[in-house]
């Protein structure tokens, strides 16, 4: 039977450790129907398995979300949204070895290409030294590697968000290692901490604010985009956090999010997560909506310039247009205040989140 509304067990979960699952949530039959469009669309001998574009807004893919449960599921636990137009279809080749070490991070930063010389880098900025060679003559706009370091001219919020990531598994994940999206379990609240506090310092609110470099030097000497505060960091290291272990889970601070074909996982979007390496025989299949709440006085909500769906950076243009507001309406501040409190925006929520601050 489709459900419509989470149980008390999984509001519990969802607010202690920042994402939950729901089983069987896609029919079979969609979910097939999904399945096969996209092992019809990949190609045959590329070891990279890119999915072409249209798959993204195609019917059967954001039916996924949209002819599901999903959607009630969505609305009776945080509220109402624009409508879904797009996705991100994520497929992961199976037997791969070159994915590295998982980095988790918090969606919304600018992802582009940077130096791999330490010696290019200001560590103490987090920025290259040429900047304008990496980011961009008009960093504020648009970086020279097509994403936004910036969200707002005034350069106050460096991260995009929006409220819940749902991810829609079509293969069998459910053995460690095949691929699966990892979770920092709990850690949404030393998110919420690290934002808190650097709006309270008067910083900027994501990386280059306070504690959080847009760029590190890994322990190798290799620089890496920072996707966490240093906070959080320093918290998924931890000696006494809880670890999964497991023969074939080499990142016991991550915690692996075992799917099977049809079933769904609802994240906050301050949990840190993080694609992992598929080392199993077939190709990994998820498919992520990014889902906003309605934010009542924005006049661009439900337009599809904004890619509601797929886009993390939904106060501007999903091709990072600056967007006209009334003097009523500062989508920044909004965002800030959203981020510093995230359970804001989960109408359903309401005692649970209460007890859960109510204990500490």
């Amino acid at each position: 039977m489709s459900q419509t509304h989470l149980t008390a067990e999984q509001k519990e979960r969802l607010v202690r450790d920042g994402f939950v699952v729901i089983r069987g949530a896609i029919p079979q039959a969609l979910a097939g129907r999904a399945k096969s469009l996209i092992n019809d669309s990949l190609p045959k001998d590329e070891r990279r398995l890119l999915v072409p574009g249209e798959l993204a807004t195609h019917p059967d893919v954001i039916g996924l979300f949209n002819d599901t449960c999903l959607p009630e599921l969505m609305r009776n636990t945080m509220g109402p949204f624009p409508p879904v137009i797009s996705c991100q279809v994520a497929v992961t080749p199976g037997n791969d070895r070159l994915g590295g070490s998982p980095f988790a991070h918090v969606d919304g930063s600018w992802g582009g290409v940077i130096p791999t010389s330490p010696d290019e880098i200001d560590e103490a900025a987090g920025r290259p030294r040429d900047a304008a060679r990496w980011f961009g003559e008009n960093d504020d706009k648009r970086g020279t590697n097509d994403g936004q370091l910036w969200q707002d001219p005034d350069r106050r919020i460096s991260l995009g968000s929006y409220t819940a990531l749902v991810g829609v598994c079509l293969n069998d994940q459910t053995e460690p290692g095949n691929g699966q999206f990892a979770v920092l379990k709990g850690l949404h609240r030393a998110v919420e901490r690290a934002f808190r506090r650097q709006r309270d310092a008067g910083s900027v609110i994501g990386p280059e604010g306070l504690d959080w470099p847009r760029i590190r030097i890994g322990e190798s000497g290799r620089p890496f985009l920072n996707g966490l505060p240093d906070a959080v960091r320093a918290a998924a290291n931890a000696p006494d956090r809880e670890t999964f272990e497991h023969e074939a889970w080499p990142w016991p601070e991550l915690t692996p999010v075992l799917l099977d074909q049809g079933d769904a996982v609802i994240a906050l979007h301050s949990c840190p997560h993080t694609p992992t390496p598929n080392h199993g025989p077939n190709p990994r299949m998820n498919i992520y909506f990014r889902i906003r709440r309605l934010r009542e006085d924005n006049p661009h909500e439900g337009t599809r310039r904004l890619g509601h769906g797929v886009s993390d950076h939904l106060d501007r243009g999903y091709y990072g247009q600056f967007l006209e507001y009334p003097d009523s309406y500062d989508p920044w501040q909004t965002s800030i205040d959203r981020l510093c409190d995230h359970w804001s925006e989960w109408d359903g929520l309401r005692p649970e989140v209460e007890r859960m601050r109510a204990a500490g």
